[in-house]
């Protein structure tokens, strides 16, 4: 009897490993940048904080991909207020594949919290990532007022202050490399 339940126990243990969903949601848009350093251009600076904290939270979540600001003439992406009717938009340009170049246009009139959550969305786009909607996610297609459609909504007089989610990290990670690393910090910081 205890060998019967030993091997029922292995089997529904490998069965389970085997049907068990991928825990990656992200969804790819296509194409990649053909090296890991994406150079942008703001042209905006009454939004430096959000442009700069956006690219931060890029360059420090573990994935093989850094934003490095440069002089506009350098510039792979850039950031500026072009179109008014969506909060933030990214025409990503690809060749053969490869992404080349890439603008984000901005909506004014968003305080610096919001736009940083807005940019860091739009730089997902840049480095190649789509919308995901089946798990909370920077790269949600919706965002309510000051977070991400399938994200908790911060608190009164509190941000959103993780601009990224694991699920946009595993995304980047599946196209440059690196690794998801471990949340730190709270989720809701105060204004």
């Amino acid at each position: 009897m205890p060998k019967r339940f030993l091997m029922r126990t292995i089997l529904a243990c490998l069965l389970a490993l085997v049907l068990v969903p991928s825990a990656g949601a992200y969804r790819l848009e296509g194409g990649r940048w053909p090296t890991t350093t994406v150079r942008y251009y703001n042209e905006v600076p009454a939004y430096t904080w959000a442009v700069d904290s956006a690219a931060f939270a890029w360059n420090t979540s573990g994935a093989h991909v850094r934003f490095l600001k440069s002089s506009r003439r350098n510039a792979d992406v850039l950031v500026g207020i072009r179109w008014f009717k969506i909060a933030g938009e990214a025409r990503v340009h690809r060749l053969a594949g490869r992404i080349v170049r890439a603008e984000v246009g901005i909506q004014s009139g968003n305080d610096r919290y919001v736009m940083a959550l807005i940019t860091a969305h739009e730089f997902g786009h840049v480095i190649g990532l789509d919308h995901e909607d089946n798990v909370c996610a920077t790269m949600n297609t919706v965002m309510y007022v000051n977070h991400p459609e399938h994200c908790s909504a911060p608190p009164d007089g509190m941000w959103v202050c993780r601009l990224l989610r694991a699920d946009d990290v595993r995304g980047a990670v599946s196209l440059y490399g690196g690794f998801v690393r471990p949340i730190r910090g709270p989720e809701f910081c105060p204004r």
